[in-house]
């Protein structure tokens, strides 16, 4: 378990250096600030008629179905397809393959978090400086809708590990993906009926639970989810482990 802790964090840090990711840490301080600063200090009326509440989930639909998204594709391949290509991937160390598998889809999981956080808090202050008025109670709500939307982005990056690892390209790697969560996204306006086999399917989760949730629901999606997560997993896994150091 510690050798686990350890490599996560040295995953993580790794997520750290990258540019682009401070570009993701930046990106989700800043968009809510300048959101509400401008819609309360510019005078776009259409927009300041809407209640505070629905622009801050509009924030958030913007992160889970967009940002994070993408987030998860860059790190995926850099940490999989991109240290495939260096031939830093299966570097011989005192850690076994499912650890070092484990770490690295628990790190990109856990940033994901983080900047689902950092959005809710930058909400929240922005929230309470520019909006006239603002509801305390607001902030519970809105902390359990970000936190419940980021279980479906833990499936989306059990996923895009197996996309990540399926080429031995960076370039293929991300566009790959890219095109793939596009398709995802427009396939069910065609064929109604796949929307929920997607693994893109309940980013917008957080929704469903807003609303008044019933027990077999609950259950049904739960259960989708963690199926979804183990299988993934479990082919990510296979792959890795079939991998050549």
């Amino acid at each position: 378990m510690n050798t686990i802790k350890a490599n996560t964090l040295n995953e993580i840090q790794k997520l750290l250096t990258k540019k682009v990711t401070k570009l993701f840490v930046l990106a989700a301080v800043l968009i809510p600030v300048l959101t509400k600063l401008l819609l309360n200090n510019l005078f776009l009326t259409d927009w300041m008629a809407l209640p505070s509440e629905n622009i801050n989930f509009t924030l958030l639909d913007l992160f889970v179905t967009i940002l994070i998204p993408l987030f998860i594709f860059i790190a995926a391949t850099d940490l999989f397809t991109g240290e495939g290509e260096r031939g830093t991937l299966l570097q011989v160390r005192p850690i076994s393959r499912m650890e070092l598998y484990l770490s690295k889809v628990i790190a990109i999981s856990i940033f994901s978090l983080i900047l689902l956080l950092l959005e809710w808090l930058a909400v929240m202050i922005s929230s309470a400086v520019f909006d006239k008025v603002f509801d305390m109670a607001a902030i519970s709500s809105s902390l359990g809708a970000f936190i419940v939307s980021w279980f479906p982005i833990i499936v989306l990056t059990s996923f895009a590990v197996i996309l990540a690892l399926m080429v031995h390209s960076s370039v293929l790697a991300i566009s790959g993906m890219i095109v793939l969560y596009l398709f995802m996204m427009f396939i069910p306006y065609v064929l109604p009926h796949s929307l929920y086999l997607l693994p893109s399917a309940y980013l917008d989760w957080y929704m469903q639970w807003l609303s008044d949730v019933s027990f077999r629901w609950m259950i049904q999606t739960v259960t989708y989810l963690c199926s979804s997560f183990a299988l993934f997993f479990s082919i990510g896994y296979y792959m890795f482990n079939r991998k050549e150091a």
